[in-house]
């Protein structure tokens, strides 16, 4: 099982400092998510069904709403990734530049090489991050911003105007767009696909289909990511029990909350909760 080595929550959303030895399975997210390696052996990182190198030289970029995967193979030395997961509302309000972080278009390539100012920002994050004194919430944002800035520098997102004249994230049908806002706007992630494409009129086949299409993802790794974002927000909750938060995502036990979890994550959200800091 892969470690936690810091883990900060905050307004930008949260920074990840980990030592990998654990696959996680296909999921999304709506953050920006940034991946840098920081030690140990290249891996290689899996984005909309095809691997990409993570390297010492390069920085991994994952667009809100792509689906991401991990498969771990045995290495000699475990790797050790600086993970950011940014929180698009925040990056717009630091920034004009980052209005469209949101859209699943964003970056236009998945894989950058480093350049020396980009590496030094990152390695600025790192000691931050591994100092005993944790940052204020100030200097933190401003090493993320730092980062973010210089990511957008080596890899330009794609043309603003143009994606400012598609819809909110994706080309959504009407019926998958009313639903999608609605699960996105109450948090709902205890139902099930059968039930979305009741609620948006559809037939199955119809609605997967067209889900896909919408947003790039299945129903259920759009169900996980709810049910995901939920589990991390009551994480930070640390006189909620797990076992209620497992009940309150719709697991029958805590022990497949904890599977849920760690397949995503690569670790238990037991050491997700003892090493978390919030700012």
């Amino acid at each position: 099982m892969s470690d936690p080595l810091r883990i900060i929550h905050g307004p930008f959303g949260r920074v990840v400092l980990v030592r990998l030895d654990h696959s996680m399975v296909l999921h999304a997210h709506r953050d920006c998510h940034i991946v840098f390696k920081i030690g140990g052996a290249d891996i290689q990182f899996g984005i909309n069904g095809r691997e990409y190198p993570v390297t010492a030289q390069s920085a991994l970029m994952i667009n809100a709403w792509e689906p991401h995967f991990y498969n771990h193979r045995e290495t000699k030395e475990n790797t050790v990734l600086l993970a950011f997961y940014l929180q698009p509302q925040w990056l717009k309000e630091l920034d004009r530049r980052f209005a469209h972080s949101a859209h699943p278009k964003f970056f236009a390539r998945p894989v950058e090489t480093l350049t020396l100012r980009l590496a030094r920002t990152r390695d600025d994050v790192v000691d931050a991050l591994t100092q005993h004194v944790p940052p204020s919430t100030r200097e933190m944002e401003a090493l993320i911003a730092a980062v973010f800035c210089e990511v957008l520098t080596i890899s330009p997102p794609r043309n603003l105007l143009h994606l400012g004249g598609e819809h909110g994230e994706l080309d959504f049908d009407a019926r998958i767009r009313r639903l999608v806002e609605h699960m996105l706007s109450a948090g709902d992630a205890s139902t099930s696909p059968e039930a979305m494409a009741s609620a948006a009129g559809l037939s199955r086949p119809q609605f997967f289909r067209l889900f896909k299409k919408s947003t790039g993802m299945s129903p259920a790794i759009f169900l996980s990511m709810l049910k995901m974002e939920s589990g991390l927000r009551s994480l930070t909750q640390r006189d909620v029990k797990l076992q209620d938060i497992a009940f309150d995502l719709g697991f029958d036990t805590a022990g497949n909350f904890t599977r849920f979890f760690s397949g995503v994550q690569g670790f238990a959200p037991s050491k997700y909760r003892k090493i978390l800091e919030v700012m």
